[in-house]
């Protein structure tokens, strides 16, 4: 009997979304929401404690959505900082992460971010997104943001956050090569977007969005730069350790054959960063203005 493809590698497995369709390559378990509670951390401390860059300042009359919320931990911190009447909205495809008990003013709610509830057209002040693209394809992207930009008030402003992706040559540093050129191959068989980020500003404006704007940071990764660079190699490992069950699903991509394996380009790569300096990777938050006279 001829196989399809490679055989998958047998390895422990990460829980995964179940939503039909969904090409996310993330977990969702206990372990993934601690790195996120740990990645939630770092760029808030990267962007000088600000999670809100858009200059909005929200009252009783605005309401607020997430797409993608995960556990919730932005919209949480952001509720802490507002009018506690204010109505907040948090969506995802995967319930499991979900907070047991979210502040009242919080509806978590499991919806597509590519087909928002219609009854929400015209009625956020406020949405954010962020870190979608290990989760968007490339097709999804145009509709997503046709969907904030329909739920937004006229007037109305988004924010998405994006790291740039690994890719290219890293001189020195054999697995972190091996590890991005893993990475790549699962996005390239999902067709997802990894290089979001170069490519938001002009979907937005292409969304009929104006003033696009954006922050951006740079994340060294490594005991070189301290403290924040351990707390950061903590994160990325984790984010490479994430990749495996999708990884060895698929037969090892051509770069490895056994779990093992796997685990030692995770454990050469944490020595790479630390031993190597220089390691860094941008992160990006942008934002938009949804017009009050729609010109359509």
């Amino acid at each position: 009997m001829l196989s399809n493809g490679p055989l998958p590698i047998e390895h422990v497995a990460r829980k995964h979304q179940a939503y039909p369709g969904s090409q996310y390559t993330l977990p969702a378990d206990d372990e993934e929401l601690q790195r996120l509670t740990l990645q939630h951390q770092i760029l808030k401390e990267l962007f000088g404690n600000r999670i809100l860059l858009v200059p909005v300042h929200l009252d009783v009359n605005d309401e607020v959505l997430e797409i993608g919320t995960g556990p919730g931990l932005w919209i949480m911190d952001l509720a802490k900082s507002v009018n506690t009447s204010i109505p907040m909205f948090a969506i995802d495809i995967e319930s499991r992460m979900f907070p047991v008990l979210p502040p009242k003013q919080i509806e978590f709610r499991v919806e597509s971010a590519t087909r928002l509830p219609a009854e929400w057209t015209n009625t956020f002040s406020l949405v954010h997104q962020r870190l979608l693209m290990a989760g968007l394809q490339r097709s999804d992207w145009p509709i997503v943001l046709s969907e904030i930009y329909r739920v937004l008030r006229p007037g109305g402003w988004v924010q998405l956050g994006e790291s740039a992706a690994w890719g290219g040559e890293y001189p020195g540093k054999p697995c972190l090569e091996k590890l991005t050129a893993m990475v790549r191959s699962i996005g390239s068989s999902r067709n997802l977007n990894l290089d979001c980020a170069k490519d938001i500003p002009k979907m937005l404006a292409d969304a009929g969005f104006l003033e696009v704007q954006s922050e951006s940071r740079m994340q060294r990764v490594g005991k070189w730069d301290g403290e924040s660079g351990v707390i950061n190699c903590i994160n990325q490992v984790a984010i490479f350790k994430a990749y495996k069950t999708p990884v060895l699903k698929a037969g090892g991509m051509g770069y490895v054959s056994s779990e093992e394996e796997y685990d030692l380009l995770l454990e050469g790569v944490e020595r790479e960063w630390d031993e190597i300096p220089g390691t860094e990777k941008e992160f990006f938050i942008f934002w938009a203005k949804k017009p009050l006279v729609q010109l359509h």
